[in-house]
């Protein structure tokens, strides 16, 4: 099998560890520790990596803009814009909560937790299918995997500074180098204010990663990442929906109070990863993270629209949501021969978290309804009626997990791959407002399979089937604690790879029980779909010629349909039937006189934007953007970039017919890179 396009080598990378999953740009280093296992990166065709340099081309500065580069992602709720959420193949963690996403292997968003920053990523991993299988967790839909930032042996710094649209003022500073002959260092800092495209709705956004890695032999590697992240804005539902039409309202109306003033995030995070080469092929690797988070502050939220179309009801609110997490794992990897090669992974993981959520709020009555003219809004005139309790309970987790698998490389054509994973948990959920405490304790065990085979040393055929098992948090309208979601899927896929061009084709089909979503007969709350199928075929394409030419291109069709009778609708919430991109970058110039010009266009099909009787849909749109960057000098390098750039009005994404959030307005941004 030939490598894929636009793959570099690092000297320190382990060779056979590199090169099967398809990479997207310029890999130029590789950490074990922090990335998807080995049996994901050869099973999962259809799996992706994003680099550094394909991510700055296009101007990644949300995760979802570094999605759209990917098939098989949708946007979802981004909980008042505190949230990257979003869907794969058609599924969710919850509505409102987010997508769990991985940060160098470890969940790092269970509970609450802000938005990432592109200035602490060195790549984005999108692991689809049965086999994204990160550190033993088996998904038949797939994960997101960030890989963070790390320190460098060889000495680097670069300074970025970013002046844009709606008052964008934002600067990144990242140097890196040795500290001694085993020691090296990193720093990132980023700092973002912004007035934002959203009336009242500014950001201050600031993050602080620290982190040094200890080599003191080739065979012996530790790495600790620190990160904190400081995320205040006014919290954000977004516009109403009028007569049905989402798109009614210009997408800067603010339906809020600014006198709420900011809601305020905040994340801290410290992680040790670390390997040990051991004799005959084994390696031991694992580490431990700790989190801690909250959410506090005041809000306006949309309740309902009035028969006069105009007069719209708010329940006001104060969230005061914290969380700890603690996770651990070790894997033991190794090789074995015995008819064929054997590449078996035995690991441990385990987690404890502890979530408060604590919510007051006040419902709107007609004598006190909180109202705003969404056609003509007066702010700080209406006033809610002091605050009630509403949610308060406290979720507390402790789950051990043991998972072994094996990558059989039966012939030089064909691989097979097995897993068990086998989980003890135990979970409570105490309602601090009545004493009620509910517990829920089980030990589940899931199975994984897949098979490779390479028709030619360029074209290979995979199969991938899996059972999943995820606990979800809270409570729904009634008061009792959710079960855990199950699913199971399966996916067979056909991918081509020459020099400079990957092809893949990939036919899925999945069904998962419990998925939360927006309950549709009380919004204020989420509920369990009895069983949500989601299926479809996706097709991704990545080309290089030479150094001038770099283009990926993607496309899906994915029907997510349930099958619950009391959702007025069976869509999925946010998830189109159609989307698909094209990006492109071309290059050119000497050392010193570099220059670019990408471009791309994307498109999202229209989509559920409610589970309730409303019937709400969110249009079809096309976006495009395009950027230029010319190289200055050899150390200062200049870039323009426009995001929208044909200034489409649209829907991003829903959560009920009264919370929908509209997509940014022609986004224009100028930068100057310093990099020494």
């Amino acid at each position: 099998m030939t490598a894929g396009p636009a793959v570099a080598h690092d000297a320190d990378a382990d060779p056979t560890e590199i090169d099967a999953i398809v990479v997207i740009g310029t890999r130029t280093s590789r950490d074990t520790t922090l990335s998807s296992d080995r049996a994901t990166e050869v099973m999962s065709q259809s799996s992706r990596s994003l680099e550094q340099d394909i991510l700055q081309a296009a101007g990644a500065y949300r995760l979802s803009d570094a999605l759209e580069l990917v098939s098989g992602s949708s946007q979802q709720n981004n909980r008042g814009g505190f949230a990257d959420n979003f869907a794969i193949r058609g599924f969710l963690s919850t509505a409102d909560g987010g997508g769990e996403y991985y940060v160098d292997g470890f969940i790092a968003n269970r509970g609450s937790a802000p938005a990432r920053d592109p200035a602490t990523i060195e790549r984005i991993e999108i692991l689809k299918g049965p086999a994204g299988a990160v550190f033993g967790d088996i998904d038949p839909a797939g994960r997101v995997n960030m890989v963070t930032r790390t320190p460098r042996f060889a000495p680097r710094s670069s300074a970025t500074l970013t002046l844009g649209s709606f008052g964008t003022q934002r600067v990144e500073l990242d140097t890196t180098g040795p500290l001694s002959d085993t020691l090296a260092g990193r720093l990132v800092v980023a700092v973002e204010d912004s007035d934002g495209y959203r009336d009242h709705v500014g950001l201050d956004r600031r993050v602080y990663s620290p982190s040094i890695t200890w080599r003191p032999t080739d065979a012996v590697r530790l790495t600790y990442v620190g990160q904190h992240i400081h995320y205040d804005s006014p919290f954000d539902r977004g516009v109403a929906a009028v007569g049905g039409d989402p798109l009614a309202l210009p997408p800067s109306r603010f339906l809020g109070e600014p006198g709420n003033g900011d809601t305020r995030a905040r994340d801290t995070r410290h992680q040790i990863t670390g390997d040990i080469a051991l004799s005959g092929g084994w390696s031991l690797i694992g580490g431990v993270a700790y989190r801690t988070g909250s959410l506090r502050g005041f809000s306006a939220d949309q309740s309902r629209l009035q028969p006069d179309g105009r007069t719209l009801w708010r329940q006001r609110r104060e969230r005061g949501y914290e969380v700890e997490d603690l996770s651990a794992r070790v894997e033991l990897r190794g090789e074995v021969q015995a008819f064929g090669t054997h590449r078996p992974s035995l690991g441990l993981k385990a987690y404890a978290l502890d979530y408060l959520e604590l919510l007051n709020r006040r419902n709107p009555t007609a004598a006190n309804p909180y109202a705003i003219d969404i056609f003509n809004p007066v702010y700080g005139v209406s006033e809610a009626l002091p605050l009630l309790p509403s949610i308060n309970q406290r979720e507390t987790r402790q789950v051990v997990t043991l998972y072994a698998q094996d990558l059989w490389e039966v012939t030089d054509r064909l691989t097979l791959v097995g897993g068990v994973r086998f989980d003890t948990y135990e979970q409570e959920l105490l309602k601090n407002l009545t004493g009620a405490v509910s517990v829920a304790e089980d030990e589940p065990v899931k199975f994984r399979l897949g098979a490779r085979y390479a028709l030619t040393d360029a074209v290979s055929v995979h199969a991938n089937w899996g059972e999943s098992f995820q606990l979800n948090s809270g409570s729904g309208a009634t008061g009792a604690a959710f079960a855990p979601e199950e699913g199971k899927g399966w996916e067979v896929g056909l991918s081509g790879r020459w020099e400079g061009l990957d092809v893949g084709v990939t036919a899925f089909d999945i069904e998962k029980s419990n998925v939360l979503t927006t309950d549709p007969a009380d919004a204020n709350f989420l509920a369990p779909v009895g069983s949500l199928r989601s299926r479809g075929v996706e097709i991704d394409a990545s080309l290089r010629l030479g150094r001038q030419w770099q283009a990926v291109a993607n496309f899906i069709w994915n029907e997510a349909r349930n099958n619950d009778a009391s959702f007025a609708t069976p869509l999925a919430l946010n998830v189109p039937d159609q989307s698909g991109t094209i990006f492109a970058v071309y290059r050119s110039g000497g050392p010193g006189r570099e220059w670019s010009l990408s471009g791309g266009v994307g498109y999202v099909g229209e989509r559920s934007g409610a589970t309730d009787t409303s019937g709400l849909l969110l249009p079809d749109y096309w976006k495009t953007k395009a950027a230029l960057e010319i190289a200055l000098t050899s150390h200062l390098t200049f870039r323009a970039e426009a995001d929208n750039l044909l200034d489409e009005h649209y829907a991003q994404s829903s959560y009920n017919s009264n919370w929908i959030y509209p997509g940014a307005p022609r986004t224009l941004r100028a930068s100057l890179r310093a990099e020494f």
